[in-house]
């Protein structure tokens, strides 16, 4: 499940960062503080108890458009 939100957060930030850095710097907010949204879900993930260090590492998996919602 928290993979799974990472994954989906990671993948609503690519947008955002994409029309930054071509031609709409206004957004860099908006990705400004969904980075910070993505960097407590992975410290997160790795700081779940009872899970070996490296099997709580972020994936980094594509999410479907229809599924980022």
């Amino acid at each position: 499940m928290a993979e799974r939100k990472f994954n989906l957060t990671y993948c609503r930030l690519l947008h955002p960062l994409e029309e930054t850095f071509t031609g709409g710097p206004e957004k860099l907010g908006a990705a400004t503080g969904m980075m910070y949204a993505l960097k407590a879900q992975a410290q997160g993930l790795m700081d779940t108890p009872g899970r070996r260090r490296h099997d709580g590492r972020p994936t980094f998996e594509y999410a479907e458009p229809g599924l980022r919602r």
